[in-house]
């Protein structure tokens, strides 16, 4: 998204910070192919908390020095040898709009966006670092009249000054160079999408939150939180279903994969089917909304985040919005050696938000 820190490299590292890890990619460019040089991933809980509401742009409380000793670890231990850096911030810490301007000269645009962002941002202006890109020119709608004039339709997005320089200072102490700064829907999008035609959308299930994103045509239209929806509270749930603690609720939850047991299965499912349908009841507005707005409807729905291991997800998912579910891939693009094939495909779902913002270093 930002492109205050904008330059080129032949190899980026992205670095996703989340509230149950550090994960980190490491991209390189060889000729004409993008390829996989390093990733590492550390699991911790201590140093990064998400606090208040979701659309609260200051609501990421994070201990720096326990995120530098951990990011200084993993980039050491790695040998990863690149310090071009480009780093994530969760959406909930971002503020996201979308407005409608004239159909004016694209060079106009920018002071438009300016002058209109005051009216969308909830706080002062000089508090925050926003940027924004054009989603499409629509014609315009008027009931009952022929109109055939244009507009164009912007997608806002704003982070707090304070939350970037916390960003920005982590990349200091390290000595790397930071990049750019990008909101994770932007990177989902680019690794599990890229450019292919068509509305896509993108459920990204992680331990606080599910957030939706839609892309049409290889951008991203609209974003947001679906909150009391993530691994924390399956791991809850559990718990109580089962009527164990919550450590043991954690392991049930991340040992299921390897579990063939049909009736830990069916039972696994019916304790969460509370909190599946009611993802599927907000993916059933949301794209509601979005063929009314736009009379084009859903291609395909792509998972993704570590919490995407609900048992028959994609099957229940599949039948209920009568659409196309599968779980992304965020190294289809990439080269990798044969060797790690298999552990790659394991744990590609933790791993798209770091693939993608890697790859933010290779676009012109």
């Amino acid at each position: 998204m930002f492109n205050f820190f904008k330059k080129k490299s032949n190899s980026y590292l992205g670095i996703d910070i989340g509230t149950t890890g550090i994960r980190v990619v490491q991209l390189g460019r060889d000729e004409e192919n993008i390829k996989l040089e390093n990733y590492a991933y550390l699991e911790t809980k201590e140093y990064l908390e998400i606090l208040g509401e979701q659309d609260n742009l200051n609501d990421i409380k994070m201990s720096n020095n326990k995120i530098v000793t951990d990011l200084g670890s993993i980039i050491r231990e790695a040998d990863i040898n690149t310090n071009k850096v480009i780093m994530s911030i969760p959406t909930s810490s971002a503020f996201s709009s979308i407005i409608t301007l004239p159909d004016i000269p694209e060079s106009e645009i920018a002071k438009a966006v300016d002058f209109e962002a005051r009216r969308y941002i909830p706080i002062p202006l000089e508090e925050v670092v926003f940027d924004w890109s054009i989603i499409k020119k629509k014609k315009k709608s008027k009931k009952n009249k022929v109109d055939n004039s244009f507009e164009n339709e912007i997608l806002l997005v704003a982070i707090s000054k304070e939350t970037t320089n916390k960003y920005v200072n982590i990349v200091k102490a390290l000595g790397l160079e930071l990049v750019s700064l990008e909101t994770e829907p932007f990177s989902l999008a680019r690794c599990l999408v890229g450019q292919e035609e068509g509305v896509f959308e993108i459920i990204d299930m992680g331990n606080k939150t599910t957030s939706i994103t839609i892309i049409e045509n290889g951008t991203v239209s609209g974003s947001h939180n679906i909150s009391g929806t993530g691994g924390e509270e399956i791991t809850k749930m559990i718990s109580r279903g089962f009527n164990v603690d919550l450590n043991r609720a954690e392991k049930l939850k991340i040992d299921f994969g390897s579990n063939k047991n049909k009736d830990l299965e069916n039972k696994m499912f019916d304790i969460i089917l509370p909190m599946t349908n009611v993802i599927i009841s907000e993916l059933k507005r949301t794209n509601d909304l979005h063929f009314i707005n736009n009379k084009k409807k859903i291609k395909k729905i792509i998972l993704t985040g570590g919490t995407i291991g609900i048992p028959r997800l994609v099957e229940h998912l599949s039948e209920e919005l009568e659409i196309l579910v599968e779980i992304g891939n965020p190294w289809k693009g990439v080269m990798c050696d044969p060797s790690l094939s298999n552990k790659l495909e394991k744990n590609a779902p933790f791993f798209s938000i770091a693939v993608g913002l890697a790859l933010r270093g290779f676009e012109k």
